[in-house]
């Protein structure tokens, strides 16, 4: 029932182009050899594309030039001849970059991946990388097996809410399992990813093609990995790929149900080998128009204790007449979410919500989502993103988010930036207890009182948005003069304030100690000034958002200067009396690049909150020891706090459940005091680890200082 004419119509050129045949880079060179991954393939938990051909070679056997030519590049296991260039491979010593080779040269063995991962074009070749088994490229290679798809689901767009049936509504993806296979020597090779996958809509009867068919994936060309998860989705692997059919490689596509009448329809899955074999696969549909809108974003208010120290959210609702409830999510890591708390829960009517029990000094990262009660209900976006940590014995901080531009340098409709200052307070603090909570929380009402420290960041809001109201003004200055500690971030600052009434002008100069002196400070560099900042120095402003205006500032009413730019221009001003005292910056501490230094920082003003009275008075570790490991089980990386007790060489040391050292850190130098180092997860070679338990082991100039347990979650 397929059209085999518009199907061959639509194959790319490249299939029955010819161009110069290559043999096989191994022994025999002109008798075909298995194929173990192919090009575009999906790479680890969608980690890449896959930018090779593999061909299984037991370690030690000779690697052959599949063409003649000059060596154009040698790496450590990896040696590139013209149009190829052959990885996993011990190149050959006796060959030099600028030697010519000839046609079945050795040009090295393969190591102990046992296969040759054959590139063709990139590099120095001249040409964009390529599929090396399209025709008349490697010679011979037979495949008459056709590839299969034979799972096909259905998602709403953009999200991977699969439809309990194959009733669909308003816009669908469609998700289909494929695989190809280019011989039946063994199981792997039905491990292969395919070479092109499409689909089409038919009429319930198949007598009309209706939209499609759609081929946007083919293997010809090596695509950015960016792209990876518009073509893979979640659950792909190296041996499972999931395609989404209905996204281009670039962009966001689906099948529109609202454009046609509801009812039959047949949805068709195609899938073909660079040999023209094809396998296609029908599935008979019903369209409807059941409501696919998701509500409107619920706004995080707070997260923090309450009176009883159990764990309180907060939260405004949107106005949808629709909304069924809310899904609650955690994660120790801000990239691997879980819930506990569904809709059945976290009903319409309730804005807040108590976690009793919650345990102490447990670091998580919280985010709400509304749904709907549609059929299958619809998600809202997400709230921002806030960090919450609770000790009863620690100094309690409380994070406020001020952002709320979406026309400037950031776009998007929610944010985590509140996690950067709770990471950075969790970092250099791990006794400290933090709540998050909204400027706008503040303002109708919410209590600084019992806080030891109020870090409130604003991004790039300025005139229009505000960056401290009258009413925001009213509570900082009412909790200065109570003897609060107050840690202002934003670009727009001075700015807004500045060109605001007379009591903007007096409450930045008389609360946060300052005068705007301009509004570009022209320097992506900054340095701590001074007794109490000396030492720090970091680049900021390009990530999570381009930094494009930051302020620059003069120290008014007993002011001083706590960091300048690069260019001298002063960057922070810090203030304290003996009950108060303030830290202001002029560009947002987020953009900071790196942990570490934000970590460094934040430390520093909290210090400085604690009326550390100068930089020689921190104390020195009297142990060598890991003080702190976070978070634990983690995902993509963890953090882990450490004292030294004198300076010198200190040695981070991976092992395994079985005592294997899998990974080492040297730090050549280090000062005597407390530092925080970030693994990711991955071995010597970069290759990320399985999940499981790990050992860290801590030296200091070879001296034994403690070892730990990590838990690696995937």
């Amino acid at each position: 029932m397929r059209n085999e004419l518009l199907l061959l119509a639509l194959l790319p050129l490249g299939l029955s182009a010819q161009i110069n045949n290559f043999s096989w880079p191994m022994d025999p060179v002109n008798e075909q050899h298995r194929i173990s991954a192919t090009f575009d393939e999906c790479r680890e938990d969608r980690d890449h594309f896959h930018n090779g051909t593999d061909m299984p070679l037991a370690p030690g056997e000779e690697a052959l030039s599949i063409m003649p030519g000059t060596v154009l590049q040698i790496g450590p296991d990896w040696i590139r001849v013209e149009d190829f260039a052959y990885v996993h491979v011990i190149p050959n010593g006796a060959l030099h970059v600028n030697d010519e080779v000839n046609q079945g040269a050795v040009v090295g063995w393969t190591d102990i991946y046992a296969h040759i991962h054959l590139n063709y074009g990139g590099g120095a070749s001249g040409h964009a990388s390529g599929n090396p088994l399209l025709p008349g490229k490697i010679t011979p290679f037979y495949d008459p097996y056709h590839p299969r798809s034979p799972i096909i689901q259905f998602v709403m767009d953009g999200t991977f809410a699969a439809f309990p049936s194959n009733n669909l509504s308003g816009r669908v993806d469609i998700i289909a399992q494929a695989a190809d296979t280019t011989d039946l020597w063994a199981s792997i090779d039905m491990n292969n990813g395919i070479y092109t996958i499409g689909w089409a809509l038919y009429s319930a009867d198949m007598s009309e093609v209706l939209d499609g068919p759609h081929f946007w994936f083919e293997a010809d060309e090596l695509y950015s990995n960016s792209y990876i998860n518009n073509v893979y989705a979640p659950g792909s692997s190296t041996s499972i790929y999931r395609y989404i059919v209905t996204n281009r490689i670039n962009t966001n596509g689906y099948l529109d149900c609202a454009s046609y009448e509801a009812g039959p329809y047949v949805v068709s899955v195609m899938s073909s080998d660079t040999r023209d074999n094809w396998d296609t696969t029908y599935v008979p549909v019903n369209l409807s128009d059941i409501d696919v809108l998701p509500t409107g974003q619920p706004e995080l208010e707070y997260i923090g204790p309450n009176d009883s120290g159990d764990l309180r959210f907060e939260w405004s609702a949107p106005t949808d007449v629709d909304l069924a409830g809310y899904i609650l999510e955690f994660s120790f890591d801000g990239e691997n979410w879980s819930s506990n708390h569904g809709p059945d829960i976290l009903t319409a009517d309730m804005t807040s919500f108590v976690v009793e029990g919650f345990p102490q000094n447990s670091y998580l990262k919280f985010r709400l989502i509304a749904v709907d009660d549609a059929p299958i209900p619809n998600h809202s976006e997400s709230s921002d993103t806030y960090g919450v940590k609770l000790n009863a014995s620690g100094d309690a901080i409380l994070i406020v988010d001020g952002f709320d531009r979406t026309n400037g340098s950031w776009t998007q409709t929610q944010h985590d930036f509140a996690c950067y200052y709770s990471d950075a307070v969790a970092g250099s603090d791990p006794s400290a207890a933090i709540s998050s909570a909204s400027n706008e929380w503040v303002s109708q009402g919410g209590n600084l009182d019992d806080f030891a420290a109020v870090i409130w960041f604003v991004g790039d809001d300025s005139q229009t948005d505000e960056t401290f109201s009258s009413e925001e003004q009213s509570v900082i200055s009412a909790y200065l003069a109570a003897g609060g500690n107050f840690f202002a971030s934003g670009a727009e600052i001075g700015y807004d304030l500045s060109a605001g009434s007379t009591a903007d002008e007096s409450f930045m100069n008389q609360n946060l100690h300052l005068a705007y002196v301009g509004d570009d400070a022209g320097s992506y560099q900054v340095q701590g000034v001074g007794t109490h900042f000396s030492g720090i120095d970091f680049t900021y402003g390009s990530l999570p958002y381009e930094e494009d205006w930051p302020d620059h500032f003069a120290p008014v009413q007993g002011g001083e200067v706590a960091l300048q730019y690069g260019n001298s221009l002063n960057a922070a001003i810090s203030y304290r009396d003996e009950t108060s005292a303030t830290f202001v910056m002029g560009l947002s501490f987020e953009t900071i690049d790196g942990a570490i230094d934000r970590n460094a920082l934040m430390g520093r003003v909290l210090q400085y909150f604690a009326r550390t009275s100068d930089i020689d008075d921190i104390q020195i570790p009297l142990t060598l020891s890991i003080s702190s490991i976070y978070p634990n089980p983690f995902n993509a990386s963890v953090n882990i706090a450490y004292d030294l007790d004198q300076p010198g060489k200190t040695t981070f040391t991976i092992y395994d459940i079985q005592g294997r050292s899998v990974f080492t850190q040297v730090f050549s130098n280090q000062q005597s005091g407390q530092h925080i180092w970030s693994w990711n997860g991955v071995d010597q070679t970069g290759k990320v680890l399985s999940s499981g338990a790990y050992l860290v082991r801590l030296t200091l100039n070879d001296r034994f200082g403690a070892t730990q347990k990590l838990l690696l979650v995937k």
